[in-house]
């Protein structure tokens, strides 16, 4: 913790502090999107190794496997280290592990590195969304939750249309994009401070969550497991589908998945509104009935304009489904454990990506990539039917929707 002086001057820079947050929060999907549009090229020039569909779709989701198996000890060592020395650490290797690919040839020497750099992927996110909880209460964290989700749509947005550019000159070219991290530091260095908990202060420390609540954390990190297990889908297979209806361009790819987080970007920052008339249940609802619309639309679509429409209509239910998902965690976790808590979020949110492409390959193989569209569709709409029938069971009882 740093001493006192040095945290008053840096208190006193709340806007700083607020785009420090929200700038660190758009490197979250840097990981898929700097690479996204390029993983056919890659998938070709490992062409010679076995199994070089699976493999290539590894390099893209090696990271989430990482972040999930080390998502608990992260979670630990940002209540115990403190969420500013684990974040500035965490970037630094981020951006070094992330441009490495550059220089290394072999695939398995790519695929380390892209573990490496989900160990510290896991660290931003936990501790980023931490000092989110731990510097704002209320309405205020509401928004800031919402803000966090654009910065990560409109990020990827800007990384994966870049990245689908830089593709075009070589698919190794979009690693380049992982410096970005580099000129974050010093903004987190002049801005964050430790937050001080209640019995460093001398106040009664905060009590532990219930078991009750314990259970709806359990809850909403499994949901955010399966969700993630389909909605991972756009940026690991949409290029695959474009290539399906003859669409092969990169650069189309890249546009493609960005409308997709554009659409999601805007769903974000409208969050805090939404919120103020409805219940996560009721977002939930929402989130998964626009998912489900989207892929459907996408597994009819037979031009790139279809698609986009598709993306921009899916897109729409991502905005919204990971501040719902942060809220309803940081809601129900004090500060004692809330990066035990989040590290736990953290770990089943990237694990539903890595798992993705084991569900949606065999299934685009078997039936086609618009075929595993349409069923995945079909299920998120089973998933938006659960939640609206809770949500109504609610609001028959006279509880607030």
């Amino acid at each position: 913790m740093p001493d006192t002086a040095i945290s008053e001057k840096i208190a006193a820079r709340k806007r700083l502090r607020m785009w420090t947050i929200l700038l660190t929060s758009g490197l979250a999907f840097l990981a898929p999107s700097a690479i996204a549009p390029g993983l056919p090229a890659l998938q070709a020039d490992f062409a010679h190794l076995e199994n070089p569909e699976l493999l290539s779709r590894m390099v893209l989701t090696m990271p989430m496997l990482f972040i999930a198996l080390s998502g608990p000890f992260v979670g630990y060592a940002v209540d115990r280290f403190g969420r500013r020395n684990v974040l500035i650490i965490s970037s630094l290797m981020y951006g070094a592990s992330g441009v490495s690919v550059l220089i290394l040839e072999s695939l398995t020497a790519i695929l380390i590195s892209r573990a490496i750099l989900g160990v510290f992927l896991a660290g931003i996110m936990t501790s980023v969304t931490a000092l989110i909880g731990d510097y704002y209460a209320g309405d205020e964290r509401n928004r800031v939750a919402g803000l966090q989700g654009a910065f990560m749509s409109f990020g990827t947005l800007i990384f994966v249309v870049i990245a689908g550019l830089l593709a075009e000159i070589h698919w190794r070219v979009g690693f380049s994009l992982f410096a970005v991290a580099f000129l974050l530091i010093p903004l987190m260095l002049i801005s964050l401070y430790e937050p001080v908990s209640n019995e460093a202060a001398g106040k009664p420390p905060e009590p532990l969550p219930t078991m009750q609540q314990w259970r709806a954390i359990a809850f909403f990190c499994g949901l955010t497991f399966l969700g993630m297990v389909i909605l991972f889908m756009i940026p690991s297979q949409t290029q695959f589908f474009l290539i399906e209806i003859g669409v092969s361009d990169p650069t189309r790819a890249g546009l493609a998945i960005g409308m997709f987080n554009l659409s999601a970007g805007l769903t974000s920052l409208a969050y805090r509104r939404i919120r103020a008339h409805l219940s996560s249940e009721a977002i939930f609802a929402l989130i998964f009935g626009f998912a489900g619309l989207g892929y459907v639309l996408t597994s009819q679509a037979t031009s790139f304009t279809e698609t986009m429409i598709a993306m921009a209509v899916g897109g729409l239910s991502v905005g919204a489904f990971l501040p719902n998902t942060n809220m309803a965690i940081i809601s129900r976790a004090s500060m004692r454990v809330r990066g035990r808590a989040l590290g736990a979020l953290t770990t089943l949110f990237f694990l539903g990506q890595f798992a993705s492409p084991f569900y949606s390959v065999p299934l685009a193989t078997r039936i086609s990539v618009g075929g595993a569209f349409e069923f995945s569709g079909y299920a998120l709409f089973a998933l938006a039917a659960g939640f609206a029938v809770y949500t109504l069971a609610r609001w028959a009882r006279g509880k607030t929707v």
